[in-house]
């Protein structure tokens, strides 16, 4: 069942799945809100706490204060707050990562484990970064007639046409896309001095089609963080928990194995 939690300046819509003595929090992309996980809460929900809500901006959770991605961490900490959770897996897809890698770096204690899927974004290193904009950029630009389809490895659409058509169907909930510049450190992404500090289990999933956040970017990101490992899968695109939810399962399990034992 849908809920909602006020936080400083927003109200986020949240479900809340299963009551194992762990809990995992998923935090969805630019394409996503709280709905996107249907190939992930039925697998953990069994054994886990599974937690997933819309950011700030996103379907159901309107922003009232406007300060968009600048709160994202300070959010999901007061989300755990108010559900009594002390300690979680952070799973962030694309700009989840904005969420989960800030606060992890920040809050090390009360984050067990953390999956950057398909990202970098929560990374405060400006090169790293100015190199991702030069990719989005190209991508972009190369993909023109083919918005729809950005989000996916080349082919899902033929393959899949009925989850692609799901996929849309959830991201037109969401209001417009509203994130403006880099989202560096000014924006509230983690330092590198800061993400030196994340001891945590940490990793670093791609899809090897990604057209958006390429393997050559992130495997950069994993030699800033002390306990991060880079993943990568064969014929994923930009959204491998929605193309090949199996795969991604696995290595949410692997790491879920290294946080809690």
């Amino acid at each position: 069942m849908v809920q909602t939690q006020e936080v400083r300046g927003a109200t986020l819509s949240y479900e809340v799945f299963g009551d194992g003595p762990d809990t995992i929090i998923f935090v969805h992309g630019g394409g996503g809100n709280w709905l996107s996980w249907w190939n992930q809460i039925p697998r953990f929900m069994d054994r886990y706490r599974c937690v997933t809500y819309s950011v700030r901006g996103f379907a159901g959770s309107p922003d009232h204060s406007g300060e968009g991605p600048r709160a994202y961490a300070r959010d999901l900490g007061e989300l755990m707050d108010a559900l009594g959770i002390e300690r979680a897996a952070l799973v962030g897809q694309s700009l989840g990562g904005f969420s989960v890698l800030p606060f992890a770096a920040r809050e090390p204690a009360r984050a067990a484990a953390v999956m950057m899927a398909d990202t970098i974004i929560g990374v405060g290193d400006a090169d790293l970064l100015g190199e991702l904009q030069t990719q989005l950029a190209a991508a972009r630009a190369a993909l023109q007639d083919q918005a729809a389809n950005i989000m996916v490895a080349p082919g899902y659409a033929e393959r899949e046409p009925s989850a692609l058509f799901l996929y849309n169907q959830i991201r037109g909930l969401n209001p417009p896309l509203r994130v403006s510049g880099q989202l560096g450190v000014d924006e509230g992404a983690a330092s590198v001095e800061e993400l030196r500090r994340a001891t945590m289990p940490v990793v670093f999933l791609v899809g090897a089609a990604d057209r958006l956040v390429p393997p050559s970017v992130v495997r950069r990101a994993v030699d800033l963080l002390p306990n991060a490992r880079y993943v990568e899968v064969a014929e994923g695109g930009h959204s491998v928990y929605w193309e090949l939810p199996e795969a991604f399962n696995a290595e949410v399990e692997r790491l879920l194995a290294e946080a809690f034992g």
